[in-house]
């Protein structure tokens, strides 16, 4: 899989679950659905972890004493 964004990524899992909503599928294309799913959902996860390190990487730098 290329690299997305979290938001291209998101985007494309809200297109797969329209895609497996309105059509009638074959067991191939919803097996290649589901996997191309479960990596993305995977690489928001990971998106989403890291900003949140980032955030209380910066909350902990603003309550650090100044001298």
């Amino acid at each position: 899989m290329s690299k997305f964004s979290y938001n291209q990524a998101l985007e494309r899992l809200n297109q797969i679950a329209e895609e497996m909503q309105s059509e009638e599928l074959d067991i191939e294309k919803i097996g290649k659905l589901v996997k191309e799913s479960s990596t993305l959902i995977k690489a928001c996860k990971k998106a989403l972890a890291s900003t949140e390190e980032e955030i209380n990487e910066v909350i902990s730098q603003m309550n650090m004493p100044t001298e």
